[in-house]
């Protein structure tokens, strides 16, 4: 699917690199939520998640520097990681979010994920993206409680 993908403000496709570079300077959250549902450590969370996925975007400042990174599995599991300086773009990256879910909208039926109920920044990005929590439950390697989310695609 990258082949399709537009350009958006703020979001370029991701590469490897990115990778590399944002995994140590992950929200301590973030890291959190990796080792509580994987146990794997933030590089290999986001390489799995990378290969894993039709479409992945880094989110970069107004310096082009990565302040974080999201995609869309294949099964339509849309997931998110950033550093703490994902808050110095945070209006930007909001407006331009809802272009890009948009986007993604056209291209799933379904996207859904789990996420960490601690996880305060995600569940107010999902609630923005329009997604609705239908369950919490124990869930990841440390079986910790997380909540499932959804959201229908026209």
């Amino acid at each position: 699917m990258s082949q399709q993908v537009k350009e958006f403000n703020h979001f370029r496709l991701a590469t490897i690199k990115d990778l590399k570079y944002l995994a140590p300077r992950l929200r301590f959250e973030d890291k959190r939520e990796i080792l509580s549902s994987s146990g794997l450590l933030p590089f290999y969370a986001l390489y799995f998640s990378y290969l894993h996925s039709n479409i992945v975007f880094t989110i970069v400042n107004d310096k082009k520097e990565p302040v974080g990174i999201f995609g869309v599995t294949v099964s339509g599991a849309i997931w998110l990681l950033a550093t703490d300086k994902l808050k110095e773009i945070q209006f930007a990256f909001l407006k331009e979010n809802k272009k890009v879910i948009d986007f993604l909208n056209t291209k799933y039926k379904i996207l859904w994920n789990y996420v960490d109920s601690r996880n305060s920044l995600h569940i107010k990005w999902l609630k923005w993206c329009g997604f609705k929590f239908i369950n919490k439950k124990k869930y990841g390697v440390l079986n910790e409680p997380f909540y499932e989310v959804i959201k229908i695609c026209a």
